[in-house]
């Protein structure tokens, strides 16, 4: 809020932000490469859906 104040842009928390928002819809084939991208690139496992 403080950036929006003082109308400073911040563009990768908002980038960050937005790509928040989009991981709570659907698993498409887009979320599923990431979260398979995750345990190489990232270092830590995503947990399957179910489990």
């Amino acid at each position: 809020m403080e950036s929006v104040e003082q109308a400073i842009p911040t563009p990768v928390l908002t980038a960050s932000l937005y790509a928040r928002f989009e991981s709570r819809l659907e698993n498409t084939p887009t979320h599923r490469a990431l979260a398979a991208m995750r345990g190489v690139v990232g270092g830590h496992v995503v947990p399957k859906a179910g489990q």
